[in-house]
């Protein structure tokens, strides 16, 4: 059975009431941010929720030597900072954006008093936040067990499911990600992603064309993924 990688993205505003759904958008204030800018830092309070509604989140650490590792990256319609909040920690990751970004924020006693008012909201959270657990264990193994090819397959997979769309089984992804990214998202260099993306479009897995990449062959793609998987 296929993965989906991506089980993150459940809309939460669509399971509320509309009472409950305009008591969010009442207690939520607007931002923007521009590309590159920095939404939060380790370190600092999380005591903010955030609901994209336009552009795009990467989500990410730095090792010791300030080499950036990619978690992942939050579309429209997902939620972030969640886990901080619902801990009461601090942060302990990166959120920045991608692109010019548009977001609501809602504060944490707000969002409390939205799951005391509908406690489903707490299933999804869970969900979504066991999701994201799940795709980091898959990761660190894939570290250990996979090479970078195997590796890099998988990404592309994952990132098909993520923001991609599909035509007579041609997958096209429709965010641009730059070969460092996609390194910082498998643990590889972007020379070595370089590499390994020429070859796949040799072979006639993908097509690149500057701005999006599109999967010819998904089934032999995801034959590259390690069986075991």
């Amino acid at each position: 059975m296929e993965k989906r990688w991506y089980l993150s993205a459940i809309d939460i505003l669509d399971e509320l009431s509309e009472d409950e759904r305009a008591f969010f958008y009442q207690k939520s204030h607007n931002k923007k941010y521009s590309k590159g800018s920095i939404i939060f830092s380790p370190g600092d309070q999380g005591n903010l929720i955030y609901y994209v509604l336009s552009g795009s989140v990467k989500i990410y650490s730095l090792s010791g030597c300030g080499k950036e590792i990619i978690h992942w990256f939050c579309q429209p319609k997902d939620f972030f900072g969640l886990a901080e909040v619902c801990g009461g920690e601090m942060r302990t990751v990166f959120a920045d954006a991608v692109e010019d970004t548009e977001a609501l924020c809602i504060n944490r006693a707000n969002f409390e008093e939205l799951i005391s008012r509908n406690p489903r909201i707490a299933i999804f959270i869970m969900r979504i936040l066991g999701s994201r657990i799940r795709q980091a264990h898959e990761t660190i193994k894939d570290l250990v067990a996979c090479d970078v090819r195997s590796r890099m397959a998988q990404l592309l997979v994952k990132l098909g499911q993520l923001c991609g769309s599909t035509c007579n089984d041609i997958v096209t992804i429709e965010k641009k990600f730059t070969h460092q990214e996609m390194a910082n998202m498998i643990g590889a260099t972007r020379t070595t992603v370089t590499e390994v993306m020429n070859e796949f479009r040799k072979s006639g897995f993908i097509e690149c064309d500057g701005s999006r990449i599109t999967i010819l062959d998904y089934a032999r793609l995801s034959s590259l993924i390690d069986p075991s998987d």
